[in-house]
This record gives C-alpha cells, structure tokens and sequence, in this order.
C-alpha cells in the first residue's frame, strides 16, 4: 500500500479539476494519496470501496464521500468488479476569492440536514454531463461546481485544523506521511526498516507497530505491494520484460517478484500481462 502526495492541477476554465476513472478490480489501485485539496469522490457505476484515514467504507452507485484537506484516502472497485469514479478536487485558490484564509479549512457534510443529498443531485448532474457533446458543456459543469461550493461554504465549515488540536484525526498519520513520501522516492532499492524508522527518527519496533495500525498492512508488505505495482505497470505501460521489470522496481531477483504477484494476483506476471492484454483487446473490439 502507498501514500502518495498528489500534486494537483486546475484548468482555468473550470474551478476544480474533475476526473473521469474507469477501474476495473484486476487492476485495482493499492497507493494511497493526500493532498491539500478537498475532494469528492462519486460513484457513477458499479461499487467502490473507500479507505479514509484507515477507515472504509463501501459506496453504491450515486453515493460519494467528502475527503478534507491532506486526508489519506484512496478509491477503487470491489473485489471481482469494475466501478466508474467522478472526482471533483477544490482548487484552493479559487477558495480565496471568497474567504480570506483557507488555512485548516474543513467541510462537515453532514452538519446540515439535506446539504449531502443536494451536493449528490449536483454530482449527478456532472456526471451527466459527461455524456453531453455540446461545445458549452464547460459551461454547466461550472455552474455545478460552483453551486457545491456555495452549498459547503455557507453550510458546512466546520472547524481548522490547528497544530496540537486534539480532534484530527482519529489517527496521526503524520509519521506515515514522511515514512511512505521517502519510500515511494526509493523503493527501487533495498530499504530496511532501520532505514526507513530513522527517517522519522522512531525505533524500528515502535514504527513497525505505528504502520501496521494506520495503514492495516506491514512495512515488509507495503513495499513489496508498491514494487508490484510499478513493476507490473512498467510490463503494461512499457512492454517491459519480466526480469528487468523485477530489476528495476526493486525486487531482489525475478523469483521474488512472481512470488509477490501470485500472492495478490494468483498468477505469474506473464499470465497477469496477458489476462489484462487480452481484455483490453476485446473492450477494443466491441
């Protein structure tokens, strides 16, 4: 698993950047991701499971969560099924035009009866639009935005998330932040974990501990879940071989490697490469 500090791009056109993601469970994404930015994440089809600061939750089709600044968080399908995913990230700039600090700035959807329902009527209708040629489509997309935002701002801010405040969050990922930035630099080499537990200056038994508990997943597995990953991305992406996709992402030889890959996959990195090739081609060709 891996926390991945997304950078985040607006166009200027449209007051948040909006992404459109079919993800099928074959392929489903490990890494988690923060960034300063809002985020709502809404289901267009099929269902999602979500993990929020170490806590999931699974969503249907029209639902969608409210993710506030720098939480960890990633978004894929079930197991054994495909989900398309509408993601609307605040841009925090445009923010400023209407209140003077953003610093801290929180949303609490729930804290008026009917804002969540409302914001989901307006996700629906971004969704929507996605099916809509015209050449003005930009157009109703930021009315929809901007209505969201005029719903959260006047109803939902809640509170700041100030240094030492005892309410956020339910865990402290700060550590595991510093840990997973540095890991996912390095993970083509061989990093202990006396390495990574200097790096945020904890013991190895104490930082073993602390990851294991907000990330449900050990430092050993994390990492070889990441090399998985980009190795297995490399094959698709690039037609890289076995051997120097194993060379390349960190594992220690070729047998480690399809090792990994039969434990989460149930097969070898060859047969993955070629289930995934082989459907591709058939979406192709229907």
């Amino acid at each position: 698993m891996d926390y991945k500090y997304d950078i985040i791009s607006f166009d200027n056109k449209i007051p948040a950047t909006l992404k459109v993601e079919n993800i099928d469970s074959k392929t489903r994404k490990t890494e988690l991701l923060w960034h300063r930015e809002p985020e709502l994440v809404y289901v267009m089809s099929g269902k999602a499971e979500c993990v929020i600061n170490g806590e999931e939750q699974t969503l249907d089709k029209g639902e969608f969560v409210l993710l506030n600044s720098e939480d960890v968080h990633l978004a894929r399908p079930l197991e054994d099924s495909s989900c398309s995913l509408l993601f609307v990230i605040f841009s925090l700039e445009y923010i400023k035009q209407f209140k003077s600090s953003v610093d801290g700035l929180l949303f609490d959807i729930d804290s008026v009866s009917g804002i969540k329902e409302r914001v989901g009527n307006l996700l629906g209708k971004i969704s929507d639009s996605y099916g809509n040629n015209s050449a003005y489509v930009s157009m109703l997309q930021i009315a929809y935005v901007n209505q969201i935002y005029y719903l959260l701002l006047e109803h939902c801010v809640c509170y700041r998330r100030l240094p030492n405040s005892s309410g956020i969050p339910k865990r402290d990922f700060s550590y595991a932040k510093t840990a997973i930035s540095y890991i996912n630099e390095n993970y083509s080499r061989e990093i202990s974990l006396d390495e990574i537990s200097s790096i945020v200056n904890l013991s190895p038994s104490y930082f073993s501990k602390y990851f294991k508990k907000v990330t449900q997943t050990s430092f050993s597995e994390y990492l070889a879940n990441l090399r998985l990953e980009k190795a297995i991305r490399d094959m698709l992406d690039n037609n890289t071989s076995v051997s120097a996709a194993a060379l390349k992402n960190g594992f220690a030889n070729v047998k480690s490697f399809i090792t990994q890959c039969k434990k989460v996959y149930n097969c070898t990195p060859a047969q993955y490469k070629k289930r995934i090739t082989e459907k591709n081609v058939k979406v192709k060709t229907h």
